[in-house]
């Protein structure tokens, strides 16, 4: 039987999304505090508790959820903002559709709540659509010619603003099924995430955060 890994309901999605809205996010951009004594001092100024630094700082919020702050290294900038609201990991590739199904109801109801917060989608649409734009935060693995063989991300629904260091909000779901050449056991996931400047000093081989 497929595995529930978070299940966060669309109103706690709204509340953690409207104390997004309101953080000083130049303050988030210049990143986290290497320093223990100031790493908590900041994030108790940005409402959130410390937890653990891997490949960004783990925080707790108010609301007692979880969000990812992405980074290369405490000091360095933060890149993005991640908060992942539902997830499920299936034991067996025979329980990919339902996976999906149940991935796909989960959608619609997310969309619906951060239209309320955020308004309209910039853009709103599936791994297929022709005009599927250019997202921050994929690494030089990722092509449009990955996004068409894994389907990933399968949905995205973005929002964007000129207000000066305003972050890109992207709603995405992810179903890691793999390919159909390659078919892999689901890990599905839908993730409000919070796009930031890039890491000018961000050198890495690997991942562009």
């Amino acid at each position: 039987m497929a595995a529930l890994i978070a299940d966060r309901s669309p109103q706690e999605l709204v509340a953690e999304l409207w104390t997004l809205t309101g953080l000083a996010w130049d303050t988030v951009w210049r990143g986290v505090p290497a320093d223990k004594e100031e790493r908590e001092r900041w994030c108790a100024a940005l409402g959130w508790q410390p937890l653990w630094f891997e490949a960004g700082q783990y925080v707790r919020t108010r609301r007692g959820g979880r969000q990812y702050l992405a980074s290369v290294a405490p000091g360095r900038p933060v890149t993005r903002v991640e908060y992942t609201a539902w997830g499920v990991r299936a034991e067996a590739v025979e329980e990919n559709a339902a996976v999906t199904e149940r991935a796909a109801v989960r959608w619609s109801g997310y969309l619906a709540a951060v239209r309320e917060v955020l308004g309209e989608c910039t853009w709103c649409g599936g791994w297929d659509a022709p005009d599927f734009p250019e997202l921050p935060g994929r690494g030089p693995w990722y092509s449009p010619e990955w996004r068409l063989e894994h389907e990933a991300p399968h949905r995205v629904a973005t929002w964007s603003f000129s207000t000066p260091g305003a972050p890109l909000f992207e709603l995405t779901m992810l179903l890691g099924t793999g390919s159909a050449a390659s078919p892999a056991r689901a890990d599905a996931s839908i993730s409000l995430v919070c796009h930031g400047p890039a890491d000018a000093g961000d050198r890495g081989p690997v991942w562009l955060l």
